[in-house]
């Protein structure tokens, strides 16, 4: 055996390029994911919308909009940990996260499926799509246009989830009437038709020219942010080669970017590019496309880069995060509040409206009693409330005409079977006989 061929024998180990022929599983992983938790969210009552109340639903409590703390905190967190995560690791939220982009590719995978790659060639010209030969068959398009519908019908329940209970979304959809949502079924209507018109002409044109989220994202690059790079000292192998540019669906060519281009760090161009390496006999080693961040400033290593360029966000995540847990702290699950009623139709000057809510949605019970006048100068509707679920009630308080005259002080206590107590104190001049 000559030197040539033990030279042949010895096995070559190629180095594994980070998200290479794996990128794609993880992403549409990752991309499939976010819409199960975005049905799970409201599903679960993590977090709705409660229309009636004018309130958030957040597991079995309601947070007001006057819960300022929790509000403020909860969405300063989260704001400042999107920019951490754009000033790091970019537009990958619109590759890795987006709905967006999810049902985007989805629609073209199908088209490319059943008509033929040349029928997405969808632009703002307004070029009728090419339809593959083969594939221009009538069948082909009826089960296009029905997976389109269908999955439009499907999508267009996630919204609904945000502002209708599972129990009413249910009802609505096995076909028995809602009295909660009398106008349901014509706001499902536009959402479907507005999903189906995005994902049968619109896709990723709203990527390119209708997002402001997406310049948004952008406006926190650098040249420090996570990108794809590309090995120029290897572009010999790229030579009447334009695989990684086919797979961007957004028409970039990677081997080209810049901080403020379209890029949304999605990485099929180097699942792309990696493939054909590895396919082929002649390109030894991996693909000449990765991600990378960099270049960093002399003198400073990845972590001390990363914390310099999102110390800002670090800290407003902090502060958002220590505001939201003191609101979480100081939460009311029941309020308390005592005014006048003399603007309610049948009331008179001398009665007052004793209004007490429940913020969490189940069953609890109230005691009401007044301390500081005596049982003969005033009468309660009720002296107990009771709700099954979160809502708020009124208690009418009549106060005798026949009070002494002067300043009266009073003070209305409310106590609940589970131990809260709340007192709300109020001044009454009587005017005597």
């Amino acid at each position: 055996m000559n030197a040539q061929q033990k030279l042949n024998q010895i096995p070559i180990q190629q180095e594994h390029v980070p998200g290479a022929q794996s990128v794609r599983h993880w992403r549409r992983f990752s991309q499939y994911f976010i819409i199960f938790i975005l049905i799970v969210i409201p599903v679960s009552g993590l977090f709705r919308i409660d229309v009636s109340a004018g309130a958030i639903h957040m597991l079995d409590y309601q947070v007001w909009f006057a819960d300022m703390s929790i509000i403020m905190g909860f969405w300063i967190m989260v704001a400042t940990l999107l920019v951490f995560t754009y000033s790091w690791a970019g537009s990958v939220f619109c590759g890795w996260v987006c709905p967006q982009n999810t049902l985007s590719e989805w629609a073209n995978m199908m088209t490319s499926k059943l008509l033929g790659r040349r029928a997405l060639m969808m632009d703002i010209t307004g070029k009728k799509m090419k339809v593959a030969v083969r594939k221009d068959k009538w069948l082909n398009k009826l089960v296009l246009g029905l997976s389109f519908l269908l999955v439009s019908m499907v999508i267009a329940i996630i919204p609904l989830l945000y502002f209708y209970s599972p129990d009413v979304i249910w009802s609505f959809m096995i076909l028995q009437p809602v009295a909660e949502a009398k106008s349901l079924l014509w706001i499902y209507i536009v959402c479907t038709l507005v999903v189906l018109i995005n994902i049968s002409a619109m896709r990723h044109l709203v990527c390119k020219y209708m997002c402001v989220y997406r310049i948004w994202q952008h406006s926190f690059k650098t040249r420090e942010t996570l990108h794809i790079a590309y090995d120029e000292s290897r572009s010999d192998h790229c030579v009447n080669c334009t695989y990684c540019e086919d797979s961007c669906f957004l028409d970039i060519d990677p081997r080209q970017t810049v901080v403020f281009d379209s890029c949304i760090n999605c990485g099929d161009c180097v699942a792309a590019c990696d493939t054909l390496h590895s396919k082929s006999k002649k390109m030894q080693g991996p693909g000449l496309l990765s991600f990378a961040f960099g270049p960093s400033k002399p003198g400073r290593n990845g972590l001390t880069s990363l914390l310099s360029r999102t110390r800002a966000a670090t800290v407003g995540a902090v502060i958002g995060a220590v505001w939201f847990a003191v609101g979480i702290a100081n939460y009311q699950p029941y309020v308390l509040v005592v005014d006048k009623a003399e603007l309610l139709q049948g009331m008179a000057v001398n009665d007052y409206r004793i209004n007490v809510s429940n913020k969490r949605y189940r069953a609890a019970n109230m005691d009401l009693k007044i301390k500081g006048l005596n049982a003969s100068e005033y009468s309660l509707d009720s002296k107990a409330v009771a709700w099954q679920t979160a809502g708020r009630k009124d208690v009418i308080m009549h106060i005798s005409p026949n009070l002494k005259q002067g300043m009266h002080r009073f003070i209305v206590h409310a106590k609940t079977d589970d131990g809260w107590k709340d007192d709300f104190t109020v001044y009454y001049y009587a005017e005597g006989q």
